[in-house]
């Protein structure tokens, strides 16, 4: 499982913009990609991100692989 949270105190915070600005980190899009298997749309990302913005404003964590799988469900019974 993949999760996405928030971090627990500014020194998580500050380790994880370490790690990104050290080329650890992966833009949303590279790891929907990699889910999915094709680039993925706009909309799929824009959802992505408003998700995981929820989710940080209500402190949950949330299996990311889930979320991807479960917004393309969506957006696939509404075509």
């Amino acid at each position: 499982m993949s999760s996405v949270r928030a971090p627990k105190d500014e020194e998580e915070r500050r380790k994880a913009i370490l790690a990104v600005a050290l080329g650890m980190g992966r833009c949303i899009e590279d790891v929907v990609e990699e889910i999915i298997g094709e680039i993925p749309d706009e909309a799929l990302i824009l959802a992505i991100k408003n998700r995981i913005q929820f989710a940080q404003e209500a402190e949950e964590t949330i299996d990311f692989t889930s979320l991807v799988e479960g917004i393309i469900e969506l957006q696939n019974d509404n075509v």
